[in-house]
């Protein structure tokens, strides 16, 4: 899928959103964590391993350095924020068990949170930029992440200087991500006489496959609805719904 879309789709009730457009050093700057993380996936050259659990992790102050790695963008990734890397120590093998559980099987049972680490996030992708999944468990957090990725995919898609998005405009987008918010940076369209930038807005549903999202959106499937443009006009952003 390209990276010039976003998609978003909010499964509230489980704390899940599924991404696409999105890089993983965004959301971790996105949720400002700076907790230390489980990752597995690739053979991360830049991480530690515990003797205990035989998890590899990544300690909090290294975290910036380690999402910004060449490695990390280009490998499938799973990563559980922990409260310390001492707490691996003193894992029971039930607690290792849960974990594995989760990094592999990529959900919880029933839950991806548990006590032995005390995790606030899980993070999911196969693809990277391309798909993600990720639990949050404050879900109250949600507008506070959806206006930073917004900001910042605005930013690298249309180079441009602009203005805050409004806190009316994140609220109207959040009501939508439970329809599966898709946004198309590739067709943009800027007004030559008024320099106005109109990024088409559509409810897509819900998606596990981005490739199949994709060739849907350029078939112009009728399950895939626009429904407004996000305008820039005279140095403000607007979102015209239909």
């Amino acid at each position: 899928m390209s990276n010039s879309l976003l998609y978003l789709y909010e499964d509230a009730e489980n704390h899940r959103l599924t991404m696409s457009g999105v890089t993983f050093s965004d959301f971790i700057v996105a949720i400002d964590s700076k907790r230390p993380l489980l990752v597995s996936g690739a053979a991360f050259k830049s991480a530690k391993q515990s003797l205990r659990t035989s998890f590899h992790y990544v300690e909090g102050h290294e975290v910036e350095q380690f999402v910004q790695s060449s490695e990390v963008e280009r490998s499938p990734l799973s990563a559980i924020d922990i409260r310390s890397s001492h707490s691996l120590d003193t894992l029971t093998d039930a607690e290792i068990a849960e974990l594995l559980f989760i990094m592999h099987m990529k959900r919880g049972m029933p839950s991806p949170f548990t006590s032995s680490v005390e995790n606030e996030m899980v993070y999911f992708s196969e693809n990277p930029g391309v798909q993600a999944t990720v639990y949050l468990k404050d879900w109250s957090r949600i507008e506070q992440m959806l206006t930073f990725l917004m900001q910042r995919k605005m930013n690298r898609e249309l180079r441009l200087p602009s203005s805050p998005l409004t806190a009316e405009i994140i609220l109207n987008l959040h009501h939508l991500l439970s329809e599966g918010i898709l946004m198309d940076f590739a067709n943009a369209k800027q007004s030559v006489f008024t320099r106005n930038i109109s990024i088409p807005v559509y409810a897509a549903g819900r998606y596990e496959d981005m490739t199949v999202l994709k060739e849907d959106l350029d078939s112009k499937k009728e399950s895939i609805v626009k429904r407004g443009e996000l305008v820039h006009r005279k140095k403000n952003w607007s979102l015209e719904l239909q």
